[in-house]
């Protein structure tokens, strides 16, 4: 609908559009209603109201109109006829319906009809005067009352110019929308002549269409700036949704501008990739030609492989040159290729026929490359399988000879490198070998497999020669090889049992060496002895542990030279050297045992001698204990009597024991050790001086208990008695027993004299000793049987003599000869008293058969004291134990067994032995 078409109801005013607004801001349409005396058509009305419908926009069509019916001229018919028609033209459009009246209409009107409520859609039916409440008088024309100035031609023009220019741009939107089509009717593929020929035709129509939509676009800006000069200020809806829609076909041809440049630039691509299609078309023809054509001939005329390195090295130098003039065409092939490949990429589609010849070509060119590779392979193997044909059998030729000018195994410090040389040669040449067998099965297959031309075909190509060739060298590598290895092998094992050699008689060296070592340490820390019990048992396990550590350092050099001395018999070498290292070890081991068994004897007599005195000690401060609490009474005096009488026995044993233990403490262990300060073991002869000291004097000071305790003249008689003998006599009367030779030579005769093998009872007081095991089982160990006491003071007869014997455990030696002194006391009340001594000497013999241990015990008895004597022979005893068990409860004896045992555990061993002059000295020191 266009103002031109309905000029006429226009210019009748019927209906206006003023450019104000009401209070809420909607667009005023003011109705006139015209005169009962003027025509009025509802169609005109109709017409004038669509095309104020059509003004607006659809944004402002919801929001609503404000549609003022001026009724102030005509009749009530006339104005409601007016009021229907609104209603059904504008429907929902009309938000807003005000009817203006005559002041007459109101007079006529009842109160109540003014003073009812306004409902939502009906009709406001207002006076003139009362407008200004719902619009305002600026929004007004002059002829209701306002300010607003409206010129309804310049209102007419102004809406001809708009639809004429909105014709005009439809028309030049048309034309470039056609162009665009034809544009894009030339896509990628079409042939480059085509191409050339759109882009001549369409160049002037392209030119006129883009002129014209730009004059366009410069009359719509200079409409706009006319209709609309300044938008911040309040302006006409109508003119305002005007310039929106000018605006929006302003846009539109700057749209299809941009879509006819984007047509006219993908034409122009088109062409562009046309031509480079046609290029890569050629291109690719030119490649595949030459492939199919001179290549293949040249490619068939070298077949041949070589016979040896020159021959295969000039082949190669050939193939090398056919390369380079096959580069050039591959360079052609990929970059082709890669412009193929790209086109997609670049938004060009690829046509099918290209497609199809790109295909072929990389089909015959993979094919022949993949043919000239083989040839290419074929002649590097073949190069490097006589390569290292000849290197391998020039490699052998030089181990030979090295080892024929190689000869003198004798030498132990050349062995280790030589060794090292040929094997690390042999497994080159072994690496080698492989790799020959490796490149010439490689070469032999690679020879057997059929060739194919460019297209897939096969060629015919007659390698059997070459395989022959090739096969004949393969079997003569294999039989150099066994050759090879069976003479490297012999070899090998010759200088690896020379290498084992020279090792195991330097590691034997070192084992001497740690031996000495050892002996050494042993003289500057393992040679004292400690002051009490438990320092000598730490020394114990400390020398055991030592003692251990040099045995396992003995048996690995005795292992290692015998090894040695195997092997040099087995290659047919000297031994002499083998044999003054075994002795040089073995003297080192003898060192060292016979030390160390000495400083162990010591540590273990040391041991019983500080247990046994401190239990005497603690047996002689009891019975002192006992005596100073006794009554006066005859049969408890004779009962301590005989317990000081068994109990100063051991004492005296332990006595000699300690002096002789005291004397060996003062001397070296070996010649080696005098130039060692001699006062090492000053603290423990120190020890063992006050040990001696502290029982002699708790001896003296039970016999001045004893007689503390009775004044009788009897018992001064029986201690006066005894001390008549002086300690230079007791020394007199002692006797060194005779030892027996054993059946092992390295068994020294002389030893440590125990307290059980010196029992010789001095007639003194002091030295008239009896161990405590010899006073039988009663409680406490001093006390004699009840029977006894109760016989001794009811009936006052004289006391029966009780004879109490000492056996002694054998020792560790083969043959010994024990002597036990027994003294029995017979005492008679009030009468006399007789010491009568009584002397044991035990003769034991030791074997050893099948792992049973067996003693054969002698026995001989003399007694004196009384002027009689008494000798018994005892028959011999057989025991498969260590010892007759005669006397379980003798604590000295159970105490030496340990040294016993030791010394029987030693005898085992054949180089275990004494020390002669030492021991032989410390015995001579004591007696």
């Amino acid at each position: 609908m266009e103002a031109a078409d309905i000029l006429g109801a226009l210019q009748a005013q019927t209906a206006i559009l003023p450019g104000g607004r009401d209070l809420e801001g909607r667009p005023l349409l003011l109705v006139s209603v015209p005169s009962e005396t003027q025509p009025w058509n509802k169609d005109h009305l109709d017409t004038v109201l669509r095309y104020f419908l059509f003004i607006f926009s659809p944004e402002t069509r919801r929001n609503g109109l404000a549609v003022v019916l001026d009724a102030t001229r005509s009749s009530w018919r006339t104005a409601r006829a007016c009021m229907r028609q609104v209603g059904v033209t504008m429907g929902a459009d009309a938000a807003a319906l005000i009817v203006l009246r005559p002041e007459a209409f109101w007079d006529k009107q009842r109160v109540d009809n003014c003073t009812r409520t306004q409902k939502e859609g009906e009709p406001v039916y207002i006076p003139v005067c009362r407008l200004h409440k719902y619009v305002e008088l600026s929004q007004l024309p002059e002829e209701l009352g306002g300010s607003c100035s409206y010129d309804h031609n310049q209102w007419l023009q102004n809406r001809i110019d708009v639809e004429a220019f909105t014709k005009e741009t439809e028309g030049v939107v048309s034309d470039l929308e056609k162009l665009r089509q034809r544009l894009t009717r030339f896509r990628a593929g079409v042939r480059v002549s085509s191409i050339e020929e759109a882009l001549s035709l369409n160049r002037e129509m392209f030119d006129t269409t883009k002129d014209l939509a730009h004059k366009v676009l410069q009359a719509g800006k200079e409409l706009l700036e006319h209709f609309v000069p300044n938008r911040d200020l309040a302006a006409p809806q109508d003119l305002l949704d005007t310039a929106d829609r000018v605006e929006r076909l302003l846009e539109i041809i700057h749209g299809k501008e941009a879509l006819i440049e984007e047509a006219w630039l993908a034409m122009e691509k088109s062409f562009v990739d046309a031509k480079e299609i046609s290029s890569l078309e050629e291109g690719v023809s030119r490649v595949t030609n030459w492939i199919l054509g001179p290549a293949e001939m040249m490619l068939n005329g070298q077949q041949e492989v070589g016979f040896d390195v020159i021959s295969a090295e000039e082949l190669r130098q050939e193939h090398e040159t056919m390369e380079l003039q096959c580069r050039d065409t591959y360079g052609h092939y990929a970059e082709l290729l890669h412009k193929i490949d790209r086109l997609p990429r670049c938004d060009i589609e690829l046509p099918e026929d290209l497609r199809s010849q790109r295909d072929f070509m990389d089909f015959v060119c993979r094919s022949f490359a993949t043919r000239l590779e083989r040839r290419r392979n074929v002649l590097i193997t073949s190069l490097r399988f006589f390569r290292l044909v000849s290197e391998y059998f020039d490699r052998t030729n030089e181990v030979f000879e090295s080892l024929l000018k190689c000869d003198d195994v004798e030498n132990l410090e050349s062995a280790d490198a030589m060794l090292v040389e040929l094997q690390e040669s042999h497994i080159n040449i072994e690496l080698l070998g492989r790799e020959v067998m490796k490149e010439g099965e490689k070469l032999a297959d690679i020879l057997s497999m059929p060739v194919k031309d460019a297209l897939g075909r096969g060629v015919e190509v007659n390698y059997e020669s070459d395989i022959a060739n090739v096969l004949e060298l393969l079997d003569a590598t294999t039989a150099r090889k066994n050759i090879f290895c069976d003479s490297v092998e012999v070899h090998k094992l010759t200088l690896a049992q020379v290498s084992h050699i020279r090792a195991y008689e330097r590691d034997a060296a070192q084992a001497v060496q740690w031996l000495d070592d050892l002996f050494q340490v042993m003289l500057k820390a393992h040679v004292h002895v400690g002051c009490n019990v438990y320092e000598i048992q730490s020394q114990k396990e400390e020398h055991q542990s030592f003692q251990e550590t040099a045995k396992g350092t003995y048996e690995y050099g005795c292992q290692l030279l015998s090894a040695a001395l195997a092997l040099r018999q087995s290659c047919k070498l000297p031994t002499e050297g083998n044999r003054q290292l075994s002795q040089n070890l073995w003297h080192s081991w003898k060192k060292l045992q016979t030390v160390g068994q000495e400083q162990m004897t010591r540590l273990r007599v040391s041991a019983v001698f500080h247990r046994s005195v401190e239990e005497h000690c603690s047996q002689l401060r009891e019975l002192m204990e006992s005596v100073k609490a006794l009554f006066q009474g005859s049969s408890r005096l004779h009962k301590f009597l005989t317990s000081r009488e068994r109990l100063l026995l051991e004492v005296g044993r332990m006595v000699r024991l300690g002096r002789l233990l005291r004397t060996r403490l003062r001397e070296p262990l070996c010649p080696e050790q005098e130039s060692v300060d001699s006062g090492i073991n000053a603290t423990a002869v120190e020890a063992i001086s006050d040990k001696l000291s502290e029982v002699t004097g708790l001896a003296e000071q039970l016999d001045a208990s004893l007689c503390g305790a009775q004044h009788g003249s009897n018992i001064k008689r029986i201690l006066d008695g005894t001390a008549t003998t002086t300690p230079e006599e007791w020394y007199t009367n002692l006797k060194t027993p005779s030892k027996t030779a054993s059946a092992d030579d390295s068994k020294s005769d002389d030893d440590f004299i125990t307290a059980s093998e010196c029992t010789c009872t001095p007639p003194s007081r002091s030295s008239s000793f009896h161990t405590a095991s010899e006073c039988g089982g009663a409680s406490p160990w001093w006390e004699v049987d009840r029977m006894s006491d109760v016989e001794g003071d009811c009936c006052g007869r004289e006391r029966r003599p009780k004879e109490e014997s000492s056996s002694d455990q054998p020792s560790s030696q083969s043959e010994t000869e024990k002597a036990i002194v027994r003294t029995v006391t017979e005492v008679t009340t009030d009468v006399v008293i007789h010491e009568v001594t009584e002397t044991t000497r035990l003769k034991l013999s030791h074997g050893n058969t099948s792992g049973v241990t067996s003693f054969l015990l002698t026995t001989e008895t003399v007694r004196s004291g009384a002027g009689e004597g008494k000798h018994g022979e005892e028959k011999p005893k057989t025991s498969t134990d260590t010892a007759s068990p005669s006397d379980p409860n003798d604590q000295l004896l159970n105490q030496l067994k340990e040294v016993r045992q030791s010394e029987d555990g030693m005898q085992d061993d054949p180089r275990y032995c004494y020390h002669q002059h030492i021991t032989r000295h410390a015995v001579k020191g004591i007696l």
